[in-house]
């Protein structure tokens, strides 16, 4: 059964669906068969920004969670959508199996999906542009979660956190915070949601408000020998007897889970079949955290909670 946790004001699912690959357009039905999966799995959250899936990820999730009022939403403001979205779709569904095997039309089209994007688009206008464009493609009054798309660690202008407050306090959006692609660290102190990636050597569970960690998958590729070896030993402990095997990411996930009681974790796919093998093998009690003598040896093993998050 999903674990849940407290989130805006109500409850939504510890795992989260991040939506950075699902395309609008030419790749619709594709894109809303994996969001489908996703609910279908009792996973009520899902992560999406105005730039992601080419700019076309907020209409799925318009499409398919229009009236789905267990369904909680997180999406930014800060990065622009990238100009010709439409395009783009069918370009990337043409090319899609060249992808894998040809590294210069997969970069080609990573800058064309950021071609005419704004950076740091914080000013009240942008952001109010920018909210107002956001709920009209998820069709929702409000969104249950705004976070700063990448902003700076010294965070936003007065003027824009007075504007972010008063989004809050008409209720526009349930919840505000900030979301990089990078360590906590690197985060503003705004708002009571803080989203960045998971530290295999520390997540700093005790601090208040809402965590969300992404990037978990990637620590099978832990960056030192004593990470990989915790790392190694505690899936083994779970029955999981290689990093390659189709049985890792779920004990990745496992781990992760009950090594931040409390948080969101945030996963992405593009294959609804993988999607459901991968939440199918969760153990659920480390997740929980049960089972703590594998946490507690995957803990002392990596120096979990002992560097921090820089």
């Amino acid at each position: 059964m999903m674990d849940v946790v407290t989130f805006a004001g109500g409850k939504t699912s510890r795992i989260a669906f991040g939506c950075g690959r699902l395309v609008g357009g030419a790749g619709l039905r594709a894109s809303a068969r994996l969001v489908e999966a996703a609910r279908d799995l009792g996973i009520t959250h899902f992560d999406v920004a105005p730039s992601y899936g080419l700019g076309l990820a907020e209409d799925v999730l318009g499409e398919v969670l229009a009236g789905d009022v267990a369904a909680t939403v997180a999406t930014k403001v800060g990065i622009g959508r990238p100009k010709n979205p439409g395009f783009l779709s069918v370009v990337r569904q043409i090319a899609r199996p060249l992808l894998a095997s040809t590294p210069a039309i997969k970069a080609w089209l990573a800058k064309g999906a950021s071609a005419g994007a704004e950076r740091k688009a914080f000013n009240v206008a942008q952001m109010e542009a920018s909210i107002a464009e956001s709920l009209r493609r998820l069709r929702r009054g409000s969104v249950d979660a705004l976070l700063l798309h990448e902003p700076d660690p010294e965070g936003v202008g007065p003027e824009a956190q007075a504007f972010l407050e008063g989004l809050l306090a008409r209720g526009t959006a349930k919840t505000i915070g900030s979301g990089t692609g990078g360590r906590l660290h690197g985060l503003p102190d705004f708002g009571t949601v803080r989203q960045y990636r998971w530290d295999l050597a520390g997540t700093p569970v005790d601090e208040k408000g809402t965590h969300i960690l992404h990037g978990v998958m990637r620590s099978l590729a832990a960056p030192s020998d004593a990470e990989r070896a915790a790392l190694a030993n505690a899936m083994r402990k779970m029955g999981c007897v290689s990093s390659n095997s189709e049985a890792a990411p779920a004990a990745l996930l496992s781990l992760a889970l009950g090594s931040a009681p409390g948080a969101i974790i945030l996963i992405s796919t593009n294959d609804p079949v993988r999607l459901r093998s991968t939440i199918a093998r969760i153990d659920w009690e480390v997740a929980s955290g049960g089972r703590r003598e594998i946490l507690s040896a995957f803990r002392d093993a990596s120096g979990h909670n002992a560097r921090g998050s820089k």
